[in-house]
């Protein structure tokens, strides 16, 4: 019920035969027919099912209990009891008025039929207790009783359910090619990828044109970087000096390493010992006049270092050199304001936001405009900066999970702290 899982539960009561899971977690459930997202909402609904026949609240509490305390650690075993209870003695005799905890306002339960969709379920799954590894786990070779508690947040996060039920229509209904636009499947696809372009453009306070949908934060480093220097090395006023960090992440380093093979001058900074941070007369002592491009990351993945993004950005403006930031860690965990950093080219990613993988962003500046070469030749999709189509429901979940960012970043912070 609370960050960073914001996981949903509940109905108020057991209803009626015939209704279904949807994408949202156990917002109704049928005892034949059901759609499962998960594998704690197998397990729930495996509970649940069995216990709805005896038309009990709180079996169906116990079971589900039961269920998520054995098969997944995404839930508070006891928050599930507390809400079942509370939703019991103030809940409707009618089947499909459900209560909604107090954290969740009425819109983001906001459920629409058109977004569910219904299986047919084997008994045999819906009556799997489970293999032997489901609840163990491994550590150096010693075999605990439970599931791992998962704290590799900046690694990944977990896909939020309000994003995957973003996606569901565009994966099984709207399923048109978003760059067809002779036909309506073509232009509800089209139509909902620019929707969720303007959805990531807001969260950074860009304008929906320049913000570039790609497969993640690894192609948008790689197009930042080697599209700068190759086109503004080949240019008439052959620049061919690059400026990043030691301590950047591994696609950046390797795409230096890369123009370097190719004749192009990089400096790597040191940081500071103490902090992890760059120095910031270093910085200016390294520009060049034929320096094209300065990359830093914006929080480090490893250390979680915040760089001095907004005061490196002046200084790259005021010598005219092009400011590149990975943000994938700060995306969503941060206010970022491109303008006012002065950022020209910024990457981010879908995954490190509860969004989906498999894709990401690049912000590249209009006005002065950024120049970058392609890395590869294709159909000219993404103002000719990345030729192929585009998985629309992916670009929609990345845009669904930015604008939830953007409504819970400061109380996702506060409930860290």
């Amino acid at each position: 019920f609370s960050p960073p899982f914001r996981v949903l539960f509940g109905p108020s009561q057991p209803p009626a035969s015939g209704t279904f899971l949807n994408s949202f977690g156990c917002q109704s459930i049928g005892l034949e027919r059901a759609m499962f997202t998960s594998t704690t909402t197998r397990s729930a609904a495996s509970a649940i099912l069995s216990a709805s026949s005896r038309r009990s609240t709180n079996s169906v509490a116990a079971s589900l209990t039961s269920s998520l305390t054995t098969r997944s650690s995404k839930c508070s075993a006891s928050s599930i009891q507390r809400y079942m209870s509370t939703s019991s003695s103030s809940s409707s005799s009618d089947d499909d008025k459900h209560n909604t905890p107090a954290s969740f306002s009425s819109d983001r339960m906001k459920t629409d039929a058109r977004y569910a969709t219904t299986v047919d379920v084997p008994e045999s799954v819906l009556s799997s207790k489970g293999t032997e590894a489901d609840e163990q786990f491994n550590i150096r070779g010693k075999f605990l009783e439970g599931r791992a508690a998962y704290l590799d947040m900046s690694a990944t996060t977990p896909l939020d359910p309000r994003v995957l039920d973003a996606m569901a229509p565009h994966m099984i209904g709207s399923y048109g090619n978003p760059h067809s636009r002779t036909h309506q499947y073509g232009w509800d696809s089209e139509r909902a990828t620019e929707t969720a372009r303007a959805q990531v453009a807001s969260l950074i306070g860009a304008s929906p044109k320049e913000v570039i949908f790609t497969s993640g934060a690894t192609e948008s480093n790689n197009l930042s970087i080697k599209g700068a220097a190759h086109f503004y090395g080949k240019s008439k006023k052959n620049k061919r000096h690059v400026i990043t960090t030691q301590t950047e992440h591994k696609c950046v380093l390797d795409s230096c390493r890369s123009l370097e093979s190719e004749g192009y001058d990089v400096t790597y900074l040191p940081v500071e010992r103490a902090t992890g941070r760059i120095n910031l007369t270093d910085l200016q002592n390294a520009m060049r006049d034929d320096t094209i491009l300065v990359s830093v990351m914006a929080v480090n993945n490893e250390i979680g270092t915040l760089q001095p993004i907004a005061e490196i950005g002046k200084m790259c403006r005021e010598r005219k050199i092009l400011f590149h930031c990975d943000a994938a860690q700060m995306l969503g965990k941060l206010p970022i304001d491109v303008n006012e950093m002065n950022i020209d080219l910024m990457s981010m990613s879908g995954h490190k936001v509860y969004g989906p993988k498999g894709i990401g962003g690049l912000y590249v500046r209009r006005r002065p405009r950024v120049r970058l070469e392609p890395l590869f030749s294709g159909g000219g999709q993404e103002r000719g900066l990345r030729s192929g189509t585009l998985s629309h429901f992916l670009c929609v979940g990345f845009g669904a999970a930015c604008e939830l960012a953007s409504k819970e970043m400061v109380h996702d912070r506060e409930w860290v702290e």
